[in-house]
């Protein structure tokens, strides 16, 4: 059985070096930039999906860190508080979590860092020994440096005259149980206090411990300089919506792609849309946007083009000839977004219409952190045929506030037809957006791609023609270790063609009478690829067990009310080979328990 991982924030120290600022309080609760310089380590054991954390503070100021950080519901965490009742070394510090810690694996941050790095994929693949956190730096001498055979930590030296490697130990790391014994073994130095070095090379002596590498950036906020620098660089980061306004020219630059089909017979037409599409796009505040287009109709000569020319004449759009599905049109346009260095990706129908601040909105949200790789707003059902009269079509009715997924592997649009009387207003972590409007984090999607038979990079599955692609990549996000947000700032109206009706049963069963054939295929085969990618000995025996219960009712309805997707069977067991190679390349960096 895998040990539970826990946390430990080395928070006490008499903090000299910000002197005077020191004298009232520690200089963890010191603000860098918009927060208390402990959140920082406290979010980077979030994100890494420890949620047990020990705190220790000095004697004079434990406190106000229990005043600020309570008992950790406010971060959905567990917060355990041990005084520090003298100064007695790191190592010192380190061995007062053995109570709390027992037989498990632990993170150790100096509560004075402040790293952009997320340390999610060494914490779900550390089994034993310990992991030391280095990051390449001009000055080493100032650190203590670490020498490397590989990823092997073969010596470790405190501010060396002449360092062997630039790689600094910035003061993270991750050890088994046994570190509490190595720690009663050790002796004073010549300060008198139980040196983290010490222990560190007894892993050393052992072979025992590994380097990971920090490739964003690393503060150690210790120092009157480096918080500025640490201030002006989150700032960056964080930028607030006043900044995003007033800065268009540094702000990052959105890539809206969104798919154009007028089919031949007229049942589809995107071109009924798109004006006002682009009228609600062009009312935003946010500026810094490129707009690319895939054409997917017969006919070179459509309306949505002509539509183009007048309306959107800077927009690039890519003429197929033919439908290329969702997750194939999108790819297109992600790889023009590539070669446009944007920063985001927004997918999305032109059956929308954005409320005025709406991106600015998505675009704020998605940069509060890092890990987060795609937002999406309130969407509000349009009823587009009412467009001319009072309220120009808009409803109060919930169409998506995102993704939920059920144990039994269901995928629900949260809130869908229920009246919005305020129940989504919080911003919040969800499990994945809609594709009808979703920005995405390039970046992110760039980490998650996979290579598909002919060596290029998919981000949406195109085994998938239409249906269920956004919850295929939401799904490889979270299990990757990345965020969907939430926002309830953004407001957009969808005039949604297909929607569920109820929860229950029977309000799926009365959901499907009536809809397209073709349709119902889509959605049969993607749900099946998802379950075939994703499941596997990660997933306890009960969840699984629910899934089969839910797959089992589902094929004695398919054999009596809707038997044309039996064929579909077939199709999926003829795509094991393609569907086995996407698994393999699935990031698997999360416990996927924590899901359900």
């Amino acid at each position: 059985m895998k040990k539970k991982m826990k946390g430990v924030i080395l928070a006490g120290g008499n903090a000299t070096r910000l002197y005077p600022n020191t004298k009232v309080t520690n200089k963890h609760l010191l603000p860098v930039y918009n927060q208390p310089m402990i959140y920082y380590p406290i979010q980077v054991l979030l994100k890494a999906g420890i949620s047990d954390i020990l705190i220790l503070p000095g004697k004079d100021n434990a406190g106000d860190f229990a005043k600020l950080l309570g008992s950790g519901k406010e971060f959905n965490a567990n917060f355990t508080f041990k005084v520090q009742d003298h100064a007695g070394g790191l190592a010192y510090a380190v061995g007062l979590a053995e109570n709390f810690v027992g037989d498990d694996n632990f993170v150790v941050i100096l509560g004075d860092n402040i790293i952009g790095d997320n340390i999610i994929k060494e914490v779900e693949t550390f089994k034993e020994g310990a992991t030391i956190f280095l990051k390449e730096v001009s000055d080493p001498e100032r650190f203590g440096v670490a020498e490397l055979d590989g990823n092997k930590v073969v010596s470790l030296e405190e501010k060396p005259k002449n360092p062997k490697t630039n790689w600094a130990a910035i003061g993270a790391y991750i050890y088994d149980s046994k570190a509490f014994d190595y720690i009663r073994t050790l002796k004073p130095s010549a300060r008198g206090e139980l040196e983290i070095t010490d222990l560190n090379n007894i892993y050393i002596k052992k072979q025992a411990m590994k380097a990971a590498f920090i490739e964003s950036f690393w503060f150690d906020a210790g120092t009157h300089e480096s918080l500025v620098e640490a201030a002006y660089e989150l700032k960056n980061l964080n930028r607030p919506i006043d900044v995003i306004k007033s800065e268009q020219r540094n702000a990052p630059l959105v890539v809206i792609g969104a798919i154009l089909y007028d089919s031949k017979n007229g049942e589809y037409k995107t071109s009924r849309h798109l004006k006002y599409f682009i009228e609600s796009i062009k009312q935003q505040n946010y500026k810094n946007i490129k707009f690319i287009f895939v054409d997917n109709s017969e006919n070179e000569n459509n309306d949505n083009l002509k539509i183009l020319k007048e309306k959107l004449p800077e927009a690039e759009i890519i003429r197929t000839g033919k439908n290329l599905g969702f997750a194939k049109s999108n790819n297109l346009m992600i790889y023009k977004a590539l070669k446009l260095k944007a920063d985001y990706y927004l997918a999305t129908n032109v059956d929308m219409f954005y409320e005025k601040g709406a991106i600015e909105e998505l675009v704020n949200s998605i940069m509060k952190n890092p890990q987060i790789a795609s937002v999406t707003g309130k969407v509000k059902i349009w009823d587009f045929k009412k467009r001319k009269e009072i309220g120009q079509g808009r409803t109060n009715f919930i169409d998506t506030t995102g993704i939920v997924i059920t144990p039994e592997h269901r995928f629900i649009d949260r809130g869908q037809g229920e009246i919005d009387y305020g129940q989504f207003d919080k911003e919040e972590k969800i499990f994945g957006v809609s594709g009808a409007s979703a920005l995405y984090s390039i970046s992110a999607l760039e980490d998650i791609a996979f290579l598909n038979e002919k060596n290029k990079k998919e981000y949406f599955d195109e085994l998938m023609f239409m249906y269920k692609e956004d919850v295929d990549l939401a799904y490889r996000l979270r299990v990757a270790g990345y965020e969907s947000f939430y926002t309830p700032k953004a407001i957009i109206f969808h005039d949604r063609s297909i929607q569920r009706i109820g929860k229950s049963i029977f309000g799926i069963v009365k959901g499907r009478i009536g809809r397209n054939k073709k349709y119902k295929e889509w959605s049969w085969l993607n749900h099946h690829i998802i379950l075939r990618k994703m499941i596997d000995s990660d997933y306890s025996f009960k969840l699984k067990f629910k899934i089969f219960l839910y797959e089992i009712k589902s094929a004695f309805y398919i054999l009596f009310f809707e038997p044309f997707l039996i064929k579909q069977w077939w199709r999926l067991f003829k795509l094991r080979k393609e569907i086995k190679s996407r698994k393999e390349q699935i990031k698997k960096r999360v416990d996927v328990k924590k899901f359900f």
